[in-house]
């Protein structure tokens, strides 16, 4: 076998959290080498709604609880990132809105209001015309909504390349293949990983951030990963042209079917967002496209005027439990998860790789991971 090369960790996957952890662990002086089997982003990474939120899933209490601080790291990467890589990745506040159209939405936007105040979090209710009075997209059709002032927006592939970019510049390095084993000293010590074309790449430990692609790495660990694809589409409206009113400065959200339309400030208006069981198909559909318009039109009229822009597919690593795997892998010295984060990948990747630094650095981290702990797989129904 011919060694390729070497670092002090291996990160397995070019994805957020990947290229967010070679960020991390250069600032704490550790090299890494990357290994992507396909492209930089090239998954869901690069083609999600880059919409930071914990509010898109299940709202796991554990995850909820980490939310605070990924937001304030992802204000913080908002200010470096551009400042060392020169690359806008399109970070921005902006009110949100969810909207209901039935009673039972308002019922259950209020619901969600009390516990998102239980949390600390503060979110106000609008009447529907306190909520069409801020934008003349909103139809008739809003009865009510809850405004929120902190679930921004970003351009997750920019995000993505700057993370690495800036990782690059303490010393990171990404090699193209596709992992196939992991080298073990033995009693669960690893040494490194080995490739497809058999090579090796040595290292003292391992990250494995390879989304919904993670359950590969079951048979390398001899522990269930239980982690599957989600496709989910969005599309994309043209700018508005001359006469048609103002492009949308806020996100909004239906309650009773949770269609979104997103407005970002580096793409195209994006609606979204289908979930669809379909294996690893990356592929686009009409029937979602048709499906997706149909129900956004119940949030704004405008969508049945909007020229269509564009679509994209992507696929979400879903875990059995809902609940992101992060942390020491059992029966390994110094192998890691980071994976299984749903639909909110982008918005937890800064806590998650900044965990999995510390870890790695120095043995503890100063976020509450413990209910994120890869263990809990030895009892899940895979």
């Amino acid at each position: 076998m011919t060694t390729t090369d070497s670092a002090d960790v291996l990160i397995v996957g070019g994805g957020i959290i990947g290229c967010l952890t070679s960020y991390y662990l250069s600032q704490r002086g550790l090299s890494a080498i990357v290994i992507e089997a396909d492209g930089i982003a090239s998954g869901a990474s690069g083609t999600s709604a880059g919409w930071l939120t914990p509010y898109s899933h299940k709202n796991d209490r554990a995850m909820l609880a980490l939310s605070p601080t990924t937001l304030r790291l992802h204000a913080e990467l908002a200010e470096t990132l551009p400042a060392l890589t020169g690359i806008d990745h399109g970070y921005q506040p902006a009110p949100y809105l969810r909207c209901a159209v039935t009673e039972d939405g308002v019922a259950e936007l209020l619901a969600f209001q009390s516990q998102r105040a239980s949390e600390s979090v503060a979110m106000e209710w609008l009447s529907g015309e306190e909520a069409r009075a801020m934008s003349p997209w909103i139809t008739a059709d809003i009865i009510g909504a809850l405004k929120s002032e902190n679930e921004p927006t970003v351009d997750s592939y920019r995000l993505t390349i700057s993370a690495f970019q800036a990782a690059e510049m303490g010393g990171a390095r990404m090699i193209f293949g596709k992992v196939v084993e992991l080298i073990s000293s033995g009693d669960g010590v690893v040494a490194g990983v080995r490739m497809e074309n058999g090579s090796e790449v040595h290292g003292g430990a391992v990250v494995l951030a390879m989304g919904p692609w993670s359950g590969a790495a079951a048979k390398w660990l001899d522990h269930p990963v239980p982690v599957t694809p989600q496709r989910g589409e969005l599309v994309y409206l043209a700018a508005p042209g001359e006469g048609d009113g103002p492009e949308l400065d806020i996100g909004l959200n239906l309650v009773e079917d949770g269609s979104s339309i997103l407005r970002k400030r580096l793409s195209d208006t994006i609606v979204g967002v289908s979930k669809e069981y379909v294996g690893f198909d990356r592929s686009t559909t009409t029937g979602a496209r048709d499906k997706l318009l149909i129900n956004a039109a119940r949030l704004s009229n405008r969508i049945e005027t909007a020229n269509i822009s564009g679509q994209t597919a992507c696929l979400r690593p879903i875990s059995a439990d809902g609940r992101a795997y992060v942390g020491l892998v059992p029966g390994w010295n110094a192998v890691y998860l980071a994976t299984g984060h749903s639909g909110e990948g982008i918005h937890y990747g800064p806590v998650t790789a900044d965990a999995i630094a510390g870890l790695i650095s120095d043995g503890r981290c100063e976020h509450d991971i413990a209910p994120l702990s890869p263990t809990r797989t030895s009892i899940t129904n895979v």
